[in-house]
């Protein structure tokens, strides 16, 4: 199991290899410096997804009210998914949007 393993993740490495090499590329000098608006639009979407993804577990709390100790808790861990996928989300976004762009 662990050489299959291996080889999956030197397949995937190959398989990477290109677009983390093309990632790591500096930016043309013409491409200049970004504006401040533009990272306050950057750092404002990543907030906002931090921010929306807080909210979740709490509205999941809100929604269970009224039930069960257990019910409750399994309401607030089912909650967690959403947040780290909002987090997870925003942060694509702002690398892939703003931080990784010439």
């Amino acid at each position: 199991m662990i050489r299959n393993a291996r080889s999956i993740a030197a397949a995937f490495a190959c398989l990477l290899w290109p677009a983390l090499a093309q990632a790591t590329r500096q930016c043309p000098p013409e491409a200049g410096e970004k504006s401040p608006l533009f990272w306050a639009l950057g750092w404002a979407i990543l907030g906002a997804f931090v921010l929306l993804g807080l909210a979740m577990p709490l509205l999941a709390l809100r929604g269970s009210r009224g039930r069960r100790t257990l019910h409750r808790a399994l309401w607030v861990l089912a909650g967690l998914a959403p947040m780290l996928g909002c987090w997870l989300l925003g942060l694509w976004i702002f690398f892939a949007r703003f931080v990784m762009v010439c």
